[in-house]
């Protein structure tokens, strides 16, 4: 491809953000001989000119400009990105590079949690995101779904049969790691042709950008149709699926077509992601089989695409890591050409596997950051934990083998501060994290008021302190389900959930939770309204950036300060006082109906927007009810009763609130306050019972008339922020840790420059 066909993309990049100012920046390709990939800028007379070893080096060197010479950032919830200013200052030339080969972005689910719903102008926004950001490994996942159906077709299967099996849009991410199967459905009529069309203009954009997606491969998960005699069944979370063993002919018969079809779908790839068995116990235990396993998979893909590699996701070996032990991880990764495979350490800023595996066993590895699950409602980083870790990693003696970087969050669109660092530190050189907060501070809100450092200050003291690998629970969120705490399991992040356990982990209300949370509050809050303040003294229009920090922050305050209620409630009944348990239950419900109507000011948490676009891929009033069922399913009940995963995607948004936990919460008060006045034993049966149905009636309610969200905020968020502060300023206060900013693992204080 010659320079300027090369750099087509990048140029329409900067167009679509900077407009006609786009003919005053200079793009040049510069390719590296020696494997480190560069980025550089300089303006002479004016004149930018950004240089890039390919041309996502390029648009992440045009990021780093904005950056660092114009105060303007480009995370998801900035709204104009490369906001250049009309006259640019001479700037001597400023390089960064990095030898982290693969930059690597998404996890399958967050084609479930976040993206079920785009359509092509959200992902073209996201294309640009990742390319500002230096990612070149993008997973792509839309248009899955065309694939299995043509492969099932050839395979003798009806589309019945097939649409059927495939289920519904939010669930298709578990669907493809053959997690799930026949979960809710059909999708629409035209679903599958236009999201093919949607994937294949995703494709042309990232591949017109120099990025090489990564696709799905075939792992030997079919409908139970196809199933032979020698197939086996993995179990996740209460479903069965059959996978084909890589020996049998139908394995090899199914994989042929499978690659056949996606080429001629989507095109070709250099890169395939293939999970067996990604949270799922492997049929069978012995190493010889696993190795069997492994090459039979390796095959399969290279028979097709003799020049791709292997992504593979280390989680099983953390998920299962009870089945997963030396001898079966070196069996099963011994299968595959070691120069063949990109193993994935998906959950590194917290459990890297790296360090105890002699670099990952040996093969080329991405060190991955998970960090957000399930898209819950969490404000949390290790910063100072992310930039020491990254570094320590690529100089680290026993690093082996490490090629790449990667974002693997469950959820995006949230925690931004995170995930600018993660992908500035993959760029050297950063310098101290304090100056760089500082500098990002002034970047988000567009300026170097002291407000905005103070503010900060706080939060890296506090939610963002060393150690804040793991998000802190919100109360509000956790499932009812008994007359004490610990309340009913509900799955957190990266832990096995055996749902056949007596004894099983709990979103509880104190034990799993930092027990600094409440007396962090009174800090958070003073940096909410800190940012307020900010807000106040803005000349023009307020960042909508800081009116969503905000909001979270101040969300963040309301909802842990309503564990006092929970706790109050479950006082009141010990000491069988029913009048005592019915007024603390209505604090509770005026804290979440609070909590409701701050969502309700921001656009991204209404539930009416979640839901509205789903039912906009409906053609019909049927299709758009079962879309919108499935958009409900996921961030209640998730799927089944017996499933275990309960509000794992829960979130703060207005409807959900007020529509689906207050009336459980409501339930429950309900049901300990009669106890205690008939004298009847409590009994969880009846409780559970009610809890259920709620939460049924409310996934199962998709008259649109009836139960009609709305999409368009409502409210000034800075005017209701300030009064929930204001109403719980008094228990912050009390509650209060003497010294925030020194917290054992604070940052030292920011100053403004």
């Amino acid at each position: 491809m010659t320079a300027p066909c090369a750099l087509r993309g990048v140029r329409e990049l900067v167009r679509r953000h900077v407009g006609v100012r786009a003919d005053g920046i200079d793009l040049e390709l510069r390719p590296a001989a020696d494997g480190v990939h560069r980025h550089s800028y300089e303006v002479r007379a004016g004149r930018l000119r950004v240089t890039g070893t390919d041309p996502v080096a390029i648009a992440a060197g045009l990021a780093r400009f904005a950056k660092q010479q114009c105060g303007v950032s480009a995370s998801w919830d900035d709204e104009r990105w490369l906001d250049l200013p009309a006259h640019l200052d001479d700037v001597a030339e400023v390089e960064h590079s990095t030898e982290l080969e693969h930059r690597y972005y998404l996890n399958f689910v967050t084609y479930g949690y976040t993206a079920a719903f785009w359509d092509w102008n959200r992902w073209e926004r996201e294309i640009d995101w990742m390319a500002l950001h230096g990612i070149n490994r993008p997973l792509m996942a839309i248009g899955h779904e065309a694939v299995l159906l043509a492969t099932y077709r050839e395979l003798g299967l009806d589309d019945a049969q097939i649409l059927d099996w495939i289920g519904s849009p939010a669930h298709f991410p578990w669907t493809w790691m053959g997690n799930t199967n026949r979960w809710g459905g059909p999708v629409p009529a035209d679903w599958i042709d236009r999201h093919l069309a949607l994937a294949r203009r995703v494709l042309a954009r990232q591949r017109e950008l120099g990025m090489s997606p990564v696709l799905p491969g075939f792992a030997g998960h079919i409908p139970a149709a196809l199933a032979t005699a020698t197939a086996r069944e993995v179990e996740w979370q209460g479903w069965l699926t059959p996978v084909l063993e890589p020996g049998d002919e139908a394995f090899a018969r199914a994989a042929d077509v499978f690659y056949a079809q996606q080429a001629r779908l989507l095109g070709d790839a250099d890169y395939v992601a293939i999970d067996p068995f990604i949270e799922s116990v492997p049929p069978s235990g012995d190493p010889a089989d696993l190795a069997e396993l492994a090459r039979g998979l390796y095959a399969a893909m290279s028979a097709a695409k003799p020049h791709a590699t292997l992504v593979l996701q280390g989680w099983p070996f953390h998920y299962r890591k009870g089945f997963w032990s030396p001898a079966r991880i070196d069996a099963f990764l011994g299968g595959v050409p070691t120069d063949r495979v990109l193993l994935l350490d998906l959950w590194a800023e917290h459990a890297p596997m790296w360090r105890s595996s002699n670099g990952a066993w040996g093969r080329p590895w991405l060190w991955c950051a998970g960090h957000n699950f399930g898209g819950r409602p969490a404000l949390f980083g290790d910063l100072a934990g992310l930039h020491r870790d990254l570094g320590e990693a690529r100089s680290a003696a026993d690093r082996g083998r490490l090629v790449g970087f990667g974002l693997a969050m469950e959820a995006i669109e949230n925690n931004a501060v995170f995930y600018e660092l993660a992908t500035d530190l993959v760029w050297s050189p950063v310098g101290a994290l304090e100056d760089w907060l500082l500098a990002f501070a002034g970047q988000r809100y567009r300026t170097d008021a002291p407000e905005a450092a103070q503010a900060w200050t706080l939060l890296a003291a506090t939610l963002y302190a060393p150690g804040r690998t793991r998000s802190i629970p919100s109360p509000v969120i956790a499932r009812p389900w008994s007359a004490s705490a610990p309340f009913a399991a509900q799955r957190l992040a990266g832990e096995f959930l055996d749902t056949t356990a007596v004894d099983r982990p709990s979103a509880n209300i104190d034990a799993e939770n930092d027990p600094a949370v409440l007396g962090d509050l009174g800090a958070v809050a003073d940096a909410a309204e800190l940012l307020a303040r900010l807000a106040d003294g803005a000349a023009g229009d307020v960042p909508d950036a800081l009116r969503r920090d905000v909001a979270e922050l101040t969300g963040h305050v309301v909802a842990q300060h309503a564990r006092l209620a929970i706790r109050e409630i479950l006082d009141a009944h010990a000491a069988e006082n029913a009048a005592g348990v019915r007024a603390a239950g209505d604090r509770l419900s005026r804290s979440i109906l609070d909590l409701d109507e701050l969502a309700a000011t921001r656009p991204e948490s209404l539930v009416g927007g979640w839901i509205g676009a789903a039912r906009a891929w409906g053609g019909t009033p049927e299709e758009q009810a079962v879309l919108e069922r499935d958009a409900r399913s996921l961030v209640s009940v998730w799927g089944l009763q017996t499933s275990g995963l309960h509000d794992y995607s829960g979130r703060h948004w207005s409807g959900l609130l007020r529509d689906y936990y207050l009336p459980r919460w409501r339930a429950w008060t309900r049901w300990l306050a009669e106890s205690l006045e008939t004298g009847a034993a409590s009994d969880d049966t009846v409780l559970r019972e009610r809890i259920t149905a709620i939460e049924e009636d409310w996934r199962n309610a998709t008259d649109p008339v009836a139960c009609r969200y709305s999409r368009v905020p409502v409210g000034d968020t800075l005017i209701l922020a300030r009064r929930l502060l204001a109403d719980r300023r008094p228990d912050l206060e009390r509650l209060r840790r003497k010294s925030p900013t020194q917290h054992p693992n604070a940052t030292p204080t920011l100053q403004p420059q």
